[in-house]
């Protein structure tokens, strides 16, 4: 399932690089991959461990896409990656992503000279809105696939 992951998350970034969406067709596909995979290798608990994973990241994904902090296209590609790596893998996955976009986005708001502004909004915190169009904005997928490959590492012992 590591190499899935891995070319998954590797289309997903270049896809969202180049268009800054990740297409349905992509997404379906490494839902049907992962739900595919575990079912062949465990049978029911193989179902059962992608739909826990699957679940979790839709869950989480869910509340930041109504929240307007990412993307239906993320929704799907992270609830995709859930159904391949199960919840535990998932949330790993997660917060590694969360530690390098936050690296990335600090890179550059400083490339950008946007140092001053942040900290206003920052300051301003709860007039701040997720979305807002004035906002840097990062693709995410590149960033996953990052974190992809470490989590990938750790998976390698299971």
């Amino acid at each position: 399932m590591i190499p899935l992951l891995l070319v998954f998350a590797a289309a997903c970034a270049v896809t969202d690089l180049h268009s800054r969406r990740i297409p349905n067709w992509l997404t379906m596909t490494g839902v049907l991959s992962g739900f595919g995979f575990h079912a062949w290798r465990a049978g029911w608990e193989g179902l059962g461990f992608a739909g826990l994973g699957f679940g979790a990241a839709l869950g989480i994904y869910a509340v930041l896409f109504l929240l307007r902090g990412r993307g239906a296209g993320d929704l799907k590609m992270m609830a995709a990656m859930g159904a391949m790596i199960g919840w535990s893998n998932w949330l790993l996955l997660f917060v590694l992503s969360a530690v390098i976009g936050g690296m990335v986005a600090l890179i550059v708001i400083v490339a950008r000279g946007r140092v001053g502004q942040t900290w206003r909004n920052l300051r301003r915190l709860p007039e701040q809105k997720l979305g807002n169009a004035e906002s840097l904005a990062l693709p995410h997928a590149p960033v996953v696939a990052v974190a992809a490959v470490f989590t990938a590492i750790a998976m390698r012992g299971q």
